[in-house]
């Protein structure tokens, strides 16, 4: 389903080591390894952090459109708010450009949206 986009979005950004996108219930919808990666369990960071957007959008404190980026052990984790119900979550090395990447997400965001 998000197979050529996120092919399209790795050419651009080739520092993504993993993507995928997940909805706020915690369950993945599809993601996409580029490289393979041992010591992170993405299942439960996807779970967890699906846990933590429900619980901010819950108290009204967080906009329906978030940008999150977190040092996670030698990666970047990053996550990016597509719709109320899902969110893009990417796994990158520290080279990633951030300026760079957000430009994509933004350029990128509509065809996900339109693949839900």
């Amino acid at each position: 389903m998000f197979e050529e986009i996120f092919a399209a979005f790795y050419k651009k950004n080739n520092e993504i080591k993993v993507m995928g996108v997940w909805g706020k219930d915690g369950l993945e919808l599809e993601k996409k390894y580029f490289s393979e990666i041992k010591d992170i369990d993405l299942e439960f960071s996807g779970a967890e952090i699906a846990d933590i957007a429900s619980k901010l959008d819950s108290t009204r404190i967080s906009p329906e459109a978030f940008f999150i980026k977190l040092h996670f052990h030698k990666y970047f984790l990053i996550i990016f708010s597509l719709t109320p119900d899902y969110f893009l979550m990417i796994l990158s090395d520290k080279n990633v450009i951030e300026g760079k990447l957000k430009f994509y997400l933004n350029l990128y965001k509509e065809k996900i949206i339109a693949a839900l």
